[in-house]
């Protein structure tokens, strides 16, 4: 009897690979984008004055609500963006680590605004799609070590 054939074949995980690619690109570039606002924070107001009479497809850009935000808000949400950036890394070499680092990162920068801007409306888009990846994450554990 033949060894290979008590192997089970290895599943491709295309559609982990796909999701991990989304993450990389959505939490990369919030990341970048949070530390940037963090590094940057001292020179926003110069920033939000010299454009303050800016329009984007007939509507006034008021981008002044940026001054009243705590910059420690941008750092923690930069921080949690790059941890949910290394869950999926490690979800790319399929380690089930990266799961929970996702995850967690997920709950919390759900949390983070609501803390720092609580007139912020309640996240149900956030909270959509943080729970989509998370759920479709979640169908690809069996595949993790």
């Amino acid at each position: 009897m033949d060894n290979s054939s008590s192997k089970q074949p290895q599943e491709n995980p295309i559609f982990l690979k796909v999701m991990c690619s989304l993450t990389f690109l959505g939490s990369g570039l919030s990341f970048l984008s949070y530390i940037t606002i963090y590094v940057l924070h001292k020179h926003l107001e110069m920033f939000v004055h010299q454009y303050s009479n800016m329009n984007w497809m007939g509507t006034k850009l008021d981008l002044s609500f940026l001054l009243t935000i705590n910059p420690l808000y941008f750092l923690l949400m930069g921080l949690f963006s790059a941890l949910a950036f290394s869950g999926a890394f490690y979800m790319w070499h399929l380690r089930k680590i990266g799961f929970h680092l996702y995850t967690i990162a997920q709950i919390v920068m759900l949390i983070i605004p609501k803390l720092f801007v609580p007139d912020l409306p309640f996240p149900y888009y956030p909270m959509i799609i943080s729970g989509l990846f998370i759920y479709f994450y979640g169908m690809s554990l069996r595949l993790m070590r």
